[in-house]
């Protein structure tokens, strides 16, 4: 005879339950566990590279080079429909602070910061030069070596997952320099 028909009934009818409460509790202890979200790293159709971090079917960070060098992130606090915003990008050994600019979110995104070109100017000729180099792979490491990457504005913030995906960095620091 099984062990489960030495249960009583009501006890089994109860395993459901407890199984859902438990979960429910993990996931209110800890919610990261209970997002749906994925990395992603592609090219597009004139061969530029993006890496996204899409969460419910909703882009909420966005790195790409193409004809500018862009970051987009779902802003950590109440966003504005327009005007400057900063973000501190972080994990548990570096952070930087970037200087750009509210947008409206689209139907594909829910990213609501932007900045382009890492904060320089297009007529800067430090653009994609040696120092434009150094801020680049300043973020580049830190996003890197991020798990997880942190994203912040004053106190409101949210926490991303380490990069999954190969090969991403490679493309995105050639940004700037031709085929």
């Amino acid at each position: 005879m099984s062990k489960l028909a030495d249960v009583p009934a009501m006890s089994r009818s109860r395993r459901p339950l407890l199984i859902f409460l438990m979960t429910a509790s993990l996931l209110l202890a800890y919610p990261e566990l209970g997002l749906a979200g994925s990395w992603k790293f592609e090219f597009d159709a004139r061969d530029d590279p993006s890496l996204t971090y899409s969460q419910d079917g909703k882009i909420i960070f966005l790195l790409s080079c193409g004809h500018a060098f862009a970051l987009h992130a779902k802003y950590p606090g109440t966003p504005k429909t327009s005007g400057s915003a900063s973000i501190e990008i972080s994990n548990a050994s570096a952070r930087m602070t970037l200087r750009g600019e509210f947008e409206e979110p689209t139907a594909d995104d829910q990213t609501t910061f932007v900045q382009w070109d890492l904060g320089f100017a297009r007529q800067d000729p430090e653009l994609y030069g040696k120092r434009w180099d150094k801020v680049s792979s300043r973020l580049l490491d830190l996003i890197a070596k991020a798990d997880p990457l942190t994203i912040a504005s004053g106190h409101q913030r949210y926490e991303i997952p380490r990069v999954d995906v190969p090969g991403w960095r490679r493309p995105i620091e050639k940004c700037g320099r031709g085929p």
